[in-house]
Order: C-alpha cells, then structure tokens, then sequence
C-alpha cells in the first residue's frame, strides 16, 4: 500500500495505491474517488449499541466502509468538510 497526501492544506486528499488483497477502513463519507477493481462493504463498527456510541460521544460516523482491492486500484479519500453559516441581522 502507497499513499500521498495532495493539495494541502486546503482541500487536502489522500491518494491510495492498493495492491490485489489489501484492504483500508474509513468514515463513510471520506471517499472522493476509486477506481474498478476495488470493492466497498459498510457497516456499523463494533455493532448497533458501539456504533451509537461513538457518534454520540465521540462526534464519529455511525457508519464506516472498508474498501477491498480485488486487483490494483487506487483510492481517493478526504476529510469531512464543515461547513459553519453565521448570519447576522
């Protein structure tokens, strides 16, 4: 697996290079792009109960995806953006 971080610091992306077999886990919502060959499964980490806690507590997604490569392919991951609107009158 090879990763390069791009275009920081303001729209930063992670580009990673995945070989046949290997595997990466990220917040849903984290993926920009991939290419074919890769396959995506999600689910609720650590079960409903472990998922609701983390968001609850921790901020986190309830939900994550693991992207599987079934042959070379590359993978386009980001931060969340947050967006703040402050309107004054």
């Amino acid at each position: 697996m090879q990763h390069e971080i791009m275009y920081k610091p303001a729209y930063t992306l992670l580009e990673v290079r995945l070989e046949q077999g290997e595997r990466i886990e990220a917040e849903s919502g984290a993926m920009v792009y991939m290419s074919p060959g890769i396959e995506i499964t999600t689910k609720a980490k650590g079960g409903v109960f472990g998922a609701l806690a983390r968001g609850f507590l921790g901020g986190e997604s309830f939900f994550t995806n693991t992207f599987s490569a079934n042959s070379k392919g590359i993978l386009g991951l980001a931060p969340p953006y947050r967006a703040t609107l402050s309107i004054t009158g």
